[in-house]
């Protein structure tokens, strides 16, 4: 043999090794994760949809560019698709019932997205709305996330230099809020760029107050939409322009990621969580957020990674499916026990298996296969014939199928509803514990200054009959120091406030007077239909309270009627060593 040729051969196999080995090691890599969840976009808010009032180049891009789940599914409301997104499971089995007042929390036993990652050595970054739970240990830093830039609450009043925190700690947004959060996003990637991490960007927009900059919004100021019945133009207007910002911050975080290389090991998923906030165009579907129709729960979902090519994914899709498909492409365990299945074998080799959805809301529960679509109503369609819902059909057969595993689905479901948790009073030491307005329960002639909790404050507190009150559950015994936040005119100065729990009292007096006007109204593109927000001053109460481990009730007392309202928006509670 020619031992020239059996060099050459050597240096070939060398060579041949020295090559598989790096690409192993860069495949190996496990990517980073971006998950951007828009607030209240619907399907149709996009113009690769077919919406001709708006442009959204960057979101067109990336649905022919990605992996486009062209019949993915969501629940009708925000923290419904939260709970689903984080656990892998259907929101009623993680104690999530309701979007305020403590029924958007999730229950302490379930393991989270965040908790995943972490676990599996990823950097964890939340920015954003959170809607999963405020007290600690519901808080995002004490559920697998390092990082924290948001707000907990369901929505904001304000979305300019927003009162939002960081880690705990109330601090006030830079500028417009989804640009704010963009930013954050992009400097959290990149300073991980060296290890993986896990960041989610859960935008507040388009959801009410409708409120964008103006270089977004002129554009919509002049321009003719053709109404149906039920649509308010001016509402449909201040969302295209907030969907066009979000484009624009799409195509910020893409630019940031190829500057810093990190676009080839980059997983970037973009998805709303649930349909339009509003009766604007919605490509041909029924229902709008709320709904159990397609139009409330059929959202866009694009998943862009460099190994996958860009193409249309037909199988059936929900947003219980994220967790495990983004744990199983990151390398990181499946948990049994979840409702999700990893979207991988649809991904890698274009399968469409048989699946059904449920889609619950307000006693409303519909079933999504891959062929019908049983509604709320008991209405049969063939949804891929008839994806508008125009032409219910009748079929005995499957019609009692459907209807069959309805009624199993809330029975097994529905049990798993936890309505009456109190509120956690922990790990104050380390940031305050804040009891908000929105999940206090109230007496007589209290009310709230909006019908919607969240961002809202309590008013007409003028008796010394009325009361303010949280149930709660104290993790750990200790003293504590309060805060208490209010609006009050000269006519109340003096008046004592009392703090009780099971272990005693302490009072303080009103010593400032503090009025407030309502903030936002003046950069609304249309009246809302939410609170306005204020400015409250803080009252620290001099002497501190014990609180004894176990259940009790925190009770606000004014104790002594007056002729005006003193206004709450909440109250804080520290931990301190002082008696």
């Amino acid at each position: 043999m020619n031992w020239k040729f059996c060099y050459s051969c050597y240096i070939g196999l060398i060579f041949l090794m020295c090559f598989s080995c790096a690409t192993n090691t860069e495949t190996d890599q496990r990517p980073n994760v971006i998950l951007i969840i828009a607030d209240d976009q619907g399907y149709g808010d996009l113009s690769v949809r077919g919406n001709p009032y708006l442009h959204t180049p960057t979101l067109d891009e990336l649905a022919e560019n990605a992996l486009s789940f062209e019949n993915f599914y969501v629940s009708p409301v925000c923290s419904p698709t939260r709970a689903e997104l984080l656990t892998g499971k259907y929101y009623p089995r993680s104690g999530v019932y309701s979007t305020s007042a403590g029924g958007e929390r999730i229950n302490l036993d379930q393991q989270l997205l965040g908790d995943y990652f972490k676990e599996g050595g990823y950097r964890t970054g939340f920015f954003g709305k959170w809607h999963s739970g405020q007290q600690y240990p519901y808080h995002p830093n004490a559920r697998g996330f390092d990082e924290f830039y948001g707000f907990c609450s369901g929505h904001l009043g304000h979305y300019f230099d927003a009162r939002i925190e960081h880690n705990g700690k109330a601090i006030r947004s830079k500028g417009y809020l989804t640009d704010d959060l963009t930013s954050k996003t992009i400097e959290f990637a990149g300073q991980n760029a060296e290890e993986p991490f896990l960041a989610v960007l859960s935008l507040n927009t388009p959801h009410s107050p409708m409120q964008v900059p103006e270089q977004w919004y002129k554009k919509f100021d002049t321009i003719s939409i053709k109404a149906n019945e039920r649509e308010d133009v001016n509402h449909s207007k201040a969302a295209y322009a907030m969907v066009e910002n979000i484009d624009h911050n799409l195509k910020r975080i893409q630019q940031a990621l190829k500057e810093n290389t990190l676009d080839e090991n980059t997983v970037l998923i973009y998805m709303s969580d649930n349909g339009p906030n509003g009766h604007r165009f919605n490509a041909g579907l029924k229902g709008t957020k709320g709904s159990t129709d397609e139009g409330g729960v059929k959202t866009n979902f694009f998943l862009k990674y460099s190994p996958y090519t860009g193409r249309k994914i037909e199988q059936l899709a929900s947003s219980i499916d994220v967790l495990p498909t983004l744990l199983e492409l990151c390398g990181i365990a499946v948990p049994k026990g979840i409702d999700g299945v990893s979207l991988m074998p649809s991904i890698l080799n274009n399968e469409v298996e048989d699946k059904t959805l449920f889609h619950f809301w307000n006693n409303q529960l519909s079933v999504r296969t891959n062929e019908y679509k049983l509604d709320a109503q008991g209405a049969l369609f063939e949804i891929r014939k008839d994806p508008f819902q125009k032409f219910p059909v009748q079929n005995d057969s499957v019609f009692a199928q459907l209807q069959s595993q309805k009624e199993k689905w809330l029975a097994e479901h529905l049990s798993s509803a936890t309505k009456n948790r109190p509120f956690s009073i922990a790990n104050a030491a380390v940031f305050p514990v804040v009891l908000p307005s929105r999940d206090a329960s109230y007496s007589s002639e209290v009310k709230r200054s909006n019908r919607w909790p969240n961002d809202s404050y309590l008013e007409q507190w003028k008796s010394a009959s009325d009361s303010i009150f949280w149930p709660v559950e104290n993790l750990e015994s200790g003293w504590y120091s309060f805060t208490l936040y209010y609006t009050a005119p000269k006519t109340e100065l003096g008046v004592p406030i009392e703090i009780k729990s099971k272990n005693g009292s302490v009072q303080q007096a009103i010593e400032k007077a503090f009025v407030s006007e309502p903030i936002g109204a003046k950069e609304d593109r249309v009246r809302r239909i939410e609170s306005y927000i204020k400015d409250f001053y803080p009252l620290t109460f001099k002497d501190s309270l014990f609180l004894e481990k176990g259940l009790d009730t925190i009770v606000l007392h004014r104790m002594k009627s007056g002729e005006h309202s003193i206004e709450f928006q909440q109250l804080e509670l520290s931990r301190t060593s002082n008696r």
